[in-house]
């Protein structure tokens, strides 16, 4: 045999008798097979059966005096007597020619087939190839080592097999682990999605609202009285923005002689100083910046932040929050009357005089730092 090709020569598992029964290895200290098996079930080949007592024919009854027992037939010439394979006292049959005897530990070759014993009225055609020794294939120790080999190369197939079975298993649960991390990680992100357009949704609302809707509040009209002699009235939706009280500051800077320049979504308001007598002013005049929709007005060039955005009305004036006149502005009174009733006018120096008090800013514009000049002679 090849050793390189088939691999070391498998262990025998048994061996085949003459008669055609197969002799099945034992262990140490074993009883042999079929030892509990009662004498009158047990049957071997070539030997005659035994029937039971029940069964038996009737013969002459024995006599009870000095008779001579009875004989047993003779042997035939050349031939050994038949024992039962279950008994104790008889050795296990001898292999025949060409065979082998079995070694401790071996598997036994199954009668009946590679499966196991076939059913009654089962096709007795095997495999193409194969031997089954007990049908008679096995004649030789050539054609039974080739029946271990086909057995194992059979078992060697199942193997593999039942290996891709395991294989092939074991990537559909991973796929299966797969689809659903991505299941897990789709629903992740289509949550995340939907909270962020909420989001986005509600700030926009919010920011739409605030700036660009109405407040949704529906106040009276506001009488407003400039100086002494002029007073409007205003609607509530135009006196009020979201809850904070405007002025007409274009109104407010004609009764104090405030000039205008700019266009309308970016508006200035000059404060002319006493000491400039051209128009093009000499840069001691202060002026207010105004644009339509921010919230910041800059004064003298500082920037400050007003309670409520700057807005347009009838296209033409100029409406800011009553707060920016009250804190940011000397030499104009604010009085409130009643709730829809506001006055403004000049502030005097002194009560009961016609001497007004000098109108600015209380913003002023930032003078430059002066630079600090090195003098080497100086102490310290």
């Amino acid at each position: 045999m090849n050793n390189k090709t088939y691999g070391s020569r498998p262990v025998p598992r048994g061996h085949v008798n003459a008669e055609g029964t197969v002799n099945r290895p034992r262990k140490q200290g074993m009883p042999p097979p079929g030892a509990g098996v009662p004498r009158h079930k047990t049957r071997t080949a070539g030997a005659s059966p035994v029937q039971s007592p029940s069964k038996r024919p009737a013969g002459p009854a024995t006599r009870k005096t000095g008779a001579a027992p009875p004989t047993r037939p003779p042997l035939q010439t050349g031939k050994a007597p038949a024992r039962p394979y279950g008994n104790r006292s008889a050795p296990p049959p001898r292999p025949g020619a060409g065979q082998r005897r079995p070694v401790q530990g071996q598997r036994p070759i199954q009668t009946g087939g590679p499966r196991g014993p076939r059913p009654a009225g089962a096709s007795s055609v095997g495999r193409p190839g194969w031997i089954y020794p007990e049908r008679g294939g096995a004649k030789n120790r050539a054609e039974l080592d080739r029946y271990y080999r086909q057995r194992r190369q059979a078992e060697m197939q199942r193997a593999r097999q039942r290996q891709e079975a395991a294989r092939r298993e074991a990537l559909r649960q991973k796929k299966l682990r797969r689809k659903k991390l991505a299941a897990q990680v789709r629903g992740i992100l289509l949550r995340f999605a939907i909270v962020f357009l909420l989001v986005c949704g509600i700030s926009a609302g919010t920011y739409f609202s605030l700036f660009y809707g109405d407040s949704g509040e529906k106040p009276g009209a506001v009488t407003y009285s400039m100086g002494k002699d002029e007073s409007f009235e205003a609607d509530g939706a135009t006196a009020y923005y979201n809850g904070i009280l405007y002025v007409d500051f274009t109104r407010l800077a004609a009764l104090l002689d405030m000039p205008m320049a700019g266009s309308i979504h970016y508006m200035r308001f000059i404060i002319p100083s006493d000491e400039s007598n051209d128009s093009a002013g000499n840069g001691t005049e202060e002026i207010v910046l105004f644009t339509v929709g921010s919230f910041t007005a800059n004064i003298n060039g500082v920037n400050v932040n007003m309670t409520g955005p700057c807005r347009l009305a009838a296209d033409t004036a100029i409406w800011v929050p009553l707060s920016f006149v009250e804190h940011y502005m000397v030499g104009v009174t604010v009085e409130h009357k009643k709730a829809d009733e506001i006055s403004l006018f000049r502030t005097p120096v002194e009560e009961g005089k016609e001497t007004l008090e000098p109108l600015s800013f209380r913003v002023k514009a930032q003078a430059p730092i002066a630079p600090v000049i090195y003098d080497p002679n100086a102490e310290g």
